[in-house]
């Protein structure tokens, strides 16, 4: 793990929150709701109420099964019904609770916290085409962990020498099996989900 504090942590919650939500109003609502290539069954409006919900579930106490596919589908469900709008000013609604609670002690809160909100960011970029140079906040925050796990696939370091935005990418499952295996690595040794079935490319600059 990086040496971030709780309080550098908020922040970069609070920056990534806003840069979401500031993409999620710039939508249409055709292309709010349009599939999303990287989350093939969720919409942008999808991976929005995920990241909404995620919070609420945590300020609720309602952790049982956190960051299954059942936890995280039942957030998406429960908003579907919802405008983008309206997932938008729920997630601004517990800003100030979330905040005050990673403020405490985010440096405590499980990798897959960070590392999912982070991910979730670039599948809503990927889908909406709108670029940004990647915060590297999170990933660096994970990496020992995220390394660790791929060293549990493989039973035993892997030497990896493209840079982390990829890697991490790769880690998550943004990324198609030809597109892996381009990079030189078998799926099996790098991806802790799955591969994507499609071809991934980021909008990153």
């Amino acid at each position: 793990m990086s040496t971030l504090s709780s309080t550098e942590l908020a922040s970069a919650y609070a920056d990534l929150r806003e840069r979401c939500i500031t993409i999620g109003r710039s939508l249409t609502d055709e292309k709010a709701n349009a599939k999303t290539d990287c989350c093939p069954d969720w919409s942008v409006k999808d991976t929005l109420a995920h990241l909404s919900g995620i919070n609420a579930d945590i300020l609720s106490g309602n952790t049982e099964g956190a960051a299954t596919e059942p936890w995280a589908d039942a957030q998406v469900q429960a908003r579907t019904a919802l405008s983008v709008e309206e997932v938008c000013i729920e997630w601004e609604s517990n800003a100030p609770a979330i905040d005050e609670l990673l403020g405490a002690m985010a440096d405590k809160m499980p990798a897959p916290f960070f590392l999912d909100a982070w991910t979730h960011e670039w599948d809503i970029r990927q889908a909406t085409g709108i670029g940004a140079d990647p915060d590297m906040r999170f990933v660096d925050h994970t990496w020992d962990e995220l390394m660790a796990r791929i060293t549990e696939l493989n039973n035993g370091p892997l030497q990896v020498e493209i840079d982390r935005f990829e890697m991490a990418r790769i880690a998550m499952g943004r990324r198609s099996r030809s597109q892996i295996e381009a990079q030189g690595f078998s799926p099996e040794s790098v991806v802790i989900w799955t591969p994507n079935k499609l071809d991934i490319t980021d909008a990153a600059h």
